[in-house]
This record gives C-alpha cells, structure tokens and sequence, in this order.
C-alpha cells in the first residue's frame, strides 16, 4: 500500500515538473511582450548604422523589363533587396548567383521582392532583362518577385547618388535591404558570408514587422 501512495506522490510531482514550463512558455507567449533584435537604420547622415532615423528613399519612376512603369509605391508593404548592375557586368554570374540564394529561400513569399537597378541602360534591353528575370524566376511562387528597372543612364545616376548614396559603385556595397518603409536596413557586399547575412536580416525584418503590427492590432483593441 505504501508502494503505491509513493508511485503516485513521484507520479504527480513528476507530471507537476513537466507541467509547470508549459504553462510558462504558454502564458509568456499569449500575454508576454516578444523582443526580437532589431536592424538598423541607414543614411548619409549616418553610414555606419543608427538605431532610428526619419529618412526614406525618395520617390522613382522608372521603366522594368517588362517596359511597364515601376514607381517606389509598387513596393509598399514588401522588404526587399536593392542591387545595382547592369548585363554588361563581367561580375553578373556571380552577382546572379548570390541573388537567386535569397530569392530560392523566398520564392514563395509575396511580401519580398528583389529590385535591380541597371547602372548601363545601353547594356540593358528590356528584351534582355525580361528574359534574363524570367529564367531566374521560373520556380517562383509569385509574379513579380524579380524586377529589373532601366532609366536614362544621367537619372539612374543621380538616384543612386541621392538615394542610396552611391557615388562609385565599384565602391560601394554591392546590395541594400529596405523595410516596407523604404528606409535602408542593411548593406551588403558581394560575397556568400553577405548573402547569408542579408537573408538572415530579412527574417528578421519580418519579425520587427509582424511583431509591430502585433502590437498596433491589440492597441486597437483595448
């Protein structure tokens, strides 16, 4: 008899020790605040990150290779890659390459979105970027993931200078990420340890994004 009542004290006390983290983890994920790391801000005032800025990317309109209008609006809502290349580049098949890592791992999410920015429009045919973008997109979930954007070489130039503050590109960072803000979260160099950096912060970014809205829904609520 003293057999059993022990069986069943150990029996409870072990269920009670099992059961007590999962009403932690639980409670902590239904009424907890959730901190994730967050990204930081990028602008010429501040090339080396900071934690927030009022700064976004100016508006464009440009052409993409489908020889439709493209304008920063049709990126609202997205986080999205920037790169600056042209068909001409003796770089393009790594370069290419280093893009179709990020774009595998996210073809099937709408809200992310790959933006070249040609710096050669001469090189640039919207015959070549559209056939260049559909090879590189066959496996996508989405249409339009991948957009390939031309504009006269001058006012490509002085977009660059002024959005992104590029002035050599030779020198510069070869990638940006930017939220759906249009604020500069990341820079990035040609180089698979970027890649993977860029991706990585991608999810993160989704994570700062879905954690706000998060917050602002249950503001709504109260």
């Amino acid at each position: 008899m003293s057999f059993k009542k022990n069986w069943k004290k150990y029996t409870a006390l072990v269920g009670m020790l099992f059961l007590f983290p999962l009403v932690w983890l639980l409670a902590f994920g239904v009424f907890g605040k959730h901190h994730f790391n967050t990204l930081p801000y990028f602008d010429a005032a501040h090339p080396e990150g900071a934690d927030t800025t009022e700064w976004a990317l100016p508006p464009f309109a440009f052409t993409n290779h489908l020889g439709a209008p493209y304008t920063l609006d049709s990126l609202k809502g997205k986080v999205w890659i920037a790169a600056f290349y042209s068909m001409s580049d003796p770089n393009l098949p790594r370069i290419t390459e280093r893009l179709l890592n990020i774009n595998w791992r996210y073809r099937n999410e709408e809200d992310i979105a790959i933006v070249v920015f040609s710096t050669d429009q001469s090189a640039d045919s919207s015959e070549a970027t559209r056939a260049y973008v559909d090879v590189n997109t066959r496996y996508n979930g989405f249409p339009g993931k991948w957009q390939f954007l031309t504009a006269p070489d001058s006012v490509m130039q002085t977009y660059l200078r002024d959005g992104f503050f590029i002035r050599d590109i030779r020198e510069e960072a070869i990638f940006r990420l930017l939220d759906t803000q249009g604020q500069v979260r990341g820079l990035y160099g040609n180089t698979e340890y970027h890649i993977r950096d860029a991706m990585e912060d991608i999810a993160l970014l989704k994570k700062e994004i879905d954690q706000n809205a998060y917050h602002e829904a249950r503001q709504q609520d109260h």
